[in-house]
């Protein structure tokens, strides 16, 4: 089969199921499939259509094929085992949740909350220009910014319920997940500037147990894109122009945005001055999983899912286990030594690989099985968790929180690293102290 023929299937099983979904008036934008999709289709069609050319000069049409048909038959297996786990009844298994609220709690978490991400977000600039600045305590302190977001979650979801409405504390979360949004522009990360349009929609709107309207989804989707493409633009603009990093300088560039550069964003085009559509997409998530398929397990060995268990050893602090190795880290440069078009070092650390090219670092077609099949059940269980308490405000905190790492595990390059990075140390802490501050209360919601 010629290999973009993959490509389509890929995309026709992706719409196959939101026709579904719509045929049965069961669509929500807010289950975690749609996120998956967004990344997977990010990664294993639009960059599969777009560096294609490049991807049969530099690895084979033989290859590409091969790779492109294992995109289609994971997202089948992944569809398979989502919709067939039983979720309700795991889901119900679970500890329920604390049904009480306590305000005092959220007035007393969110204001340190929201000064220690602004206080990451001004590290982040400070040490933008000098990776060696500060002290390797501060640096550390220093790295949770979302913790921002979860402040400003806290007040949506406390000022929107219904029972006792405050719109003026609604309004300072909406803001305070706006400003999160402009600051991460301004330093250039794009994931961060598009987790706050995901996390403040949707928290704005569970409390309510609503779901946006059409227009509403559409004007998220672009003001995802835009965010995105703002904070692309801009770090490229200010890697090319460093006296302009400022404040007016962003508004300016801002005022300026030409939004057909989103495309480029997008990679659904090359910018001005591109490279020659044969040089190097590697660093890229597709031409990254390119090269695992190409490279493991022929010039270079598995890593048995060895990641993995940075799951429990991230914290373990290197005070008590002082020569603490990064596990999986060391087949994962392997792998690029191997198998890249450039020269690359033992030293070499660089960019994402999407889940399929970890996957098949894990343990090819069978470590990609293992790795979606579980990934699967867990988020169809999290899903029917927070439908089965779905008016519970704890709940109503914790679902914005976690769905959009859907997408995140999509891109990365360890499906675990949402955990570990973005909720085990960020998100799960407030979470788990707001549980017990509301399960002392006892009680429902008031």
């Amino acid at each position: 089969m010629d290999e973009l023929a993959w490509v389509y299937l890929t995309v026709a099983l992706m719409a196959g199921t939101l026709l579904y979904r719509a045929a049965r008036r069961s669509f929500d934008p807010f289950e975690p499939i749609w996120l998956y999709f967004v990344g997977y289709a990010q990664v294993y069609v639009i960059q599969a259509l777009s560096y294609h050319e490049w991807a049969v000069n530099a690895r084979g049409a033989e290859l590409v094929a091969g790779a492109n048909c294992r995109a289609t038959w994971a997202l089948a297996w992944f569809l398979g085992v989502y919709f067939v786990c039983p979720g309700r009844v795991l889901a119900k298994g679970l500890p329920g949740p604390p049904r009480a609220w306590s305000r005092t709690t959220v007035y007393v978490l969110s204001p340190l909350l929201l000064a220690w991400g602004l206080a990451c977000a001004r590290g982040s600039m400070w040490l933008a220009g000098d990776s060696a600045a500060g002290s390797a305590e501060a640096s550390l302190a220093l790295s949770f910014p979302l913790v921002m977001l979860v402040g400003g979650v806290l007040l949506i979801v406390t000022g929107r319920q219904p029972s006792r409405p405050m719109p003026a504390l609604a309004a300072l979360g909406v803001g305070t997940v706006a400003l999160y949004m402009v600051l991460w522009m301004f330093i250039g990360r794009r994931a961060h500037a598009l987790m706050a349009v995901l996390i403040g929609v949707c928290s704005f709107y569970l409390p309510r147990l609503r779901r946006p309207s059409p227009p509403i989804l559409l004007a998220t989707a672009v003001s995802g894109a835009l965010a995105v493409g703002i904070a692309i633009g801009w770090r490229y603009f200010v890697h090319h122009n460093p006296d302009q990093k400022s404040g007016a300088g962003f508004l300016q560039f801002v005022a300026t945005f030409d939004p057909g550069t989103i495309l480029e964003s997008l990679n659904l085009k090359e910018g001005e001055g591109a490279p020659n559509p044969k040089a190097t997409k590697e660093t890229e998530e597709y031409g990254g999983f390119l090269l695992m398929m190409d490279t493991v397990p022929g010039k270079s060995d598995y890593d048995y899912g060895m990641n993995y268990l940075r799951c429990f050893s991230t914290f373990i602090p290197r005070i008590v286990w002082e020569d603490k190795p990064l596990f999986g880290r060391e087949q994962w440069k392997a792998a690029w030594v191997a198998g890249s078009e450039q020269k690359r070092t033992m030293e070499f650390y660089g960019p994402a690989i999407g889940i399929l090219g970890a996957t098949q670092l894990n343990g090819g077609a069978g470590g990609t099985m293992i790795v979606l099949g579980a990934i699967a059940v867990m988020l169809r269980s999290a899903y029917e968790y927070f439908r089965r308490y779905a008016d519970v405000p704890w709940v109503q905190v914790f679902w914005p929180l976690f769905y959009y790492n859907a997408w995140f595990m999509t891109v990365n390059d360890d499906p675990a690293n949402w955990f570990y990075y973005n909720y085990g140390f960020t998100t799960m802490p407030p979470l788990i102290v707001l549980w017990f501050a509301n399960k002392l209360q006892g009680g429902a919601a008031a």
